[in-house]
This record gives C-alpha cells, sequence and structure tokens, in this order.
C-alpha cells in the first residue's frame, strides 16, 4: 500500500505523499457524502453522463490528467516507431525498462544505474504496461527488419583454403 501511495504522490505531487493522501481522503470524504444523500456514486464514459450530476474535483490529479500525460517522456520522429523516449537520453521508455527487468533491479537502482530521477523509471514502467501492445508490435517489426537484413546481406565466410 505504501508503494502505491508514493507512486501516486510522485505522479500527480510532485512527490508530496502529504498532498496525495489528503487528495485521496477528500475523495473518499465527498463519495461518502454522496451516499448518505442516497446518491450513488458512478464511473460512465463522457458521452453517457447525465444532465444533471455531481462531480468530484480532485486538485492536483485532474490538472495532472488534462496537461501533458508524461513528464519525463518524449516522442522523438521516425519513419515507424512511435514509442516514448527518456527525456535526454537516447534510450526508449521499453528499453530502459527491459535493463530494469533483465538485470533484476528496482525502480531506485535503475535510477542510480542511469543517472535518472526516480520518478522517470516509474512513469516509464507506467507507460511500458499502458502501451505494451504498441511496444510489442515495433519489437516484432524490429526483429523482422533485423532478419531481412541478415538474410539479404549475409556475412561472408572466410575460405578454408590453407594459406601459403
Amino acid at each position: 500500500m505504501g508503494t502505491r501511495v508514493k507512486q501516486t504522490a510522485d505522479r500527480f505531487f510532485r512527490g508530496a505523499v502529504s498532498d496525495a493522501v489528503a487528495a485521496a481522503f477528500s475523495a473518499f470524504t465527498w463519495m461518502l457524502d454522496q451516499k448518505r444523500q442516497g446518491r450513488r456514486v458512478i464511473a460512465v464514459e463522457p458521452d453517457a453522463v447525465p444532465e444533471r450530476y455531481s462531480e468530484a474535483v480532485l486538485p492536483g490529479i485532474d490538472e495532472a490528467l488534462s496537461s501533458n500525460r508524461w513528464t519525463w517522456l518524449v516522442e522523438r520522429p521516425h519513419a515507424w516507431q512511435r514509442q516514448l523516449w527518456i527525456k535526454g537520453r537516447r534510450m526508449r521508455a521499453s528499453e530502459l525498462v527491459g535493463h530494469m527487468n533483465g538485470n533484476g533491479w528496482s525502480a531506485d537502482e535503475t535510477a542510480r544505474q542511469f543517472d535518472l530521477p526516480v520518478e522517470a523509471v516509474l512513469e516509464a514502467q507506467r507507460y511500458v504496461e499502458t502501451d505494451r501492445e504498441l511496444i510489442d508490435a515495433e519489437t516484432i517489426e524490429e526483429q523482422r527488419i533485423a532478419f531481412t537484413m541478415a538474410t539479404a546481406h549475409p556475412p561472408e565466410v572466410a575460405s578454408a583454403a590453407p594459406r601459403r
């Protein structure tokens, strides 16, 4: 539970755990008040919102969700790749997470190894989880291209003839 609170604080409240807890308590209190008034608290798609409704205001969360979704990740122009990259690095988020998982590192250790803020590592993890389908598709395409290049231009094999 503490890890989720810290991750939420890092993502939406610039690391201020007290602000994250206060916002969570505020949302809970609002829901409780709605229930006490005999109302239902539900989540619906934006196009299904009824004419009359109450909506919770979640300072920090609403702003973060309405603004740019990622703080530490950026787009880079490429012919076919759409994955996000670590800001200021020549590394895709999926590569960072791959190093982390492959080495069994924690987010803290990964941040230390790559001289990145822990928040950047956590954001890369969230992105990879969120866009897993895109990342898998691009990985398959990279493998296909590598195979095509290897078979179209195989390495030269040295002659077995003895030297004179």
